[in-house]
């Protein structure tokens, strides 16, 4: 059994890493256009900037692949979207240009044709294809400077053409808003399900737009609780397979599974932090529940953060891993706490409401969003570290839980009891655009949002 669960794990780690160690090569330096500022993206309202993408066009003069052309160029409109920081023109019928006797390298095509729909940026690509493998060639144009913003080359296998499109959407966003793009990040969660072996919760995981759906764990027992280490390639979770709820971590490179932490009562809600060399996460000490620190490659005990009579549970790191935030009903109900790591100072962060969990901390707007129980369901909340500026995010029927940011902090996806399955929903950080990215039967859980590979 444990030989089959290695090749298993070793065929998921073959495909990821086809998708890891794809080649991400410069065209060129970034012109003097890349350095201009487009966007002011620390308001709830910003103007969308109009961008178009161009039909992307074979290069080696064959004309084939008109189905990945089109794959792609919807990858990109869907992912830019997303992003809520373009209004794409992704109509080629409103388009004025001549496709096929343009280019994609300046002095090649006429700004004149994409100003006169609107457009203020634009995208421009093609391809070469040899069998399996494909090159895959993307640029940003600023319209009205008429320059290049940036260039990318992308070589892999036709089945990478997804990951390329998402990777060079990664850098439109870092190019026109500074921060880093959400589209070649994963999404971790547990599903629950019922075969004739009775019920099961496995481990998931998929594409941040629920593409790519794959089931990491198949020891039909009670898993929980999933967690990415920041370079995508490990995955931490709980699983109750030996009866204890131990803490294991699936390494993807290596192809295997490995047991962390054992300790007697429970090991869960882990958290890796930043250089991925500890784990901060809720042990059993003296029949509670409190917070601790272990070595992520051994497992040993490296500081027990709380000793207290009350359960403590949910930690997850500040952005500088200076501090952490976490669960604790000392004060008679679930509130939240943070605590300076330095010293152990505790600040008491929510006291509004009879129960607050799940917190989660993002790196890029430094707030936490975390569940609320209002008005006898669970909502999204998020609130400033320093316990300011609270705010209710949904305000959906049934109960909503367990969020977590995105990785550019722009996007939290939840659970949601909303339909009759419970589904994973994607909101901005604002609240705003709420929609599944989740369909289907299984019932979903404790989503978690890893960086970008």
């Amino acid at each position: 059994m444990k030989r089959f669960h290695q090749r298993r794990h070793t065929r998921l780690h073959r495909s990821l890493s086809m998708l890891i160690l794809l080649v991400f090569a410069l065209l060129c330096a970034p012109q003097s256009a890349s350095s201009k500022v487009y966007l002011e993206i620390n308001q709830p309202h910003i103007r969308k900037i109009p961008l178009a993408i161009a039909p992307l066009r074979s290069l080696d003069g064959r004309e084939q692949g008109g189905k990945l052309a089109d794959t792609c160029r919807e990858v990109m409109i869907q992912d830019l979207d997303f992003s809520t920081f373009f209004n794409v023109l992704g109509d080629p019928s409103t388009y004025l240009e001549n496709s096929r006797k343009s280019g994609i390298s300046l002095g090649t095509f006429d700004f004149k044709d994409w100003s006169l729909i609107g457009a203020e940026l634009l995208i421009k690509g093609g391809y070469y294809q040899t069998g399996d493998q494909l090159i895959l060639e993307l640029r940003l144009f600023d319209i009205f400077s008429r320059k290049m913003i940036i260039g990318k080359r992308y070589r892999g296998r036709l089945q990478d053409q997804r990951l390329m499109a998402h990777k060079f959407d990664n850098e439109v966003v870092k190019a026109i808003t500074g921060l880093p793009g959400e589209f070649s990040s994963k999404i971790a969660f547990v599903g629950k399900k019922q075969d004739r072996h009775g019920v099961s919760q496995e481990i998931y995981i998929m594409d941040y737009d629920g593409a790519g759906l794959k089931q990491v764990t198949h020891n039909r027992a009670i898993n929980l609780s999933p967690s990415w280490a920041p370079n995508v390639t490990k995955l931490a979770f709980t699983s109750y397979k030996k009866g204890n709820p131990d803490l294991y971590v699936i390494d993807f490179n290596r192809g295997r599974e490995r047991l962390i932490s054992r300790k007697k009562g429970i090991n869960a809600a882990a958290e890796w932090s930043n250089d991925a060399s500890r784990i901060v996460l809720m042990q059993r000490f003296e029949d509670n529940s409190e917070i601790s620190i272990i070595s992520a490659n051994t497992g040993r005990l490296l500081k027990r953060l709380t000793k207290n009579w009350a359960n403590e549970a949910s930690p997850c790191w500040s952005p500088s891993g200076k501090k952490i935030a976490f669960v604790s009903d000392r004060a008679g109900s679930p509130q939240i706490y943070t605590m300076e790591l330095g010293n152990n100072d505790l600040r008491r962060l929510t006291r509004s409401g009879s129960y607050n969990a799940h917190p989660n901390w993002s790196e890029f707007n430094n707030k936490i969003v975390f569940t609320s129980i209002i008005d006898g369901s669970f909502q999204i909340c998020v609130i400033n570290p320093d316990g300011s500026g609270l705010q209710q995010l949904t305000y959906l029927k049934g109960n909503n839980e367990d969020p977590t940011w995105s990785p550019n902090g722009q996007h939290i996806v939840f659970t949601s009891s909303s339909t009759d399955i419970r589904q994973l929903m994607v909101m901005n950080l604002h609240g705003r655009d709420i929609k599944p990215i989740t369909r289907g039967k299984l019932d979903k859980k404790s989503p978690t949002w890893s960086g970008n590979q």
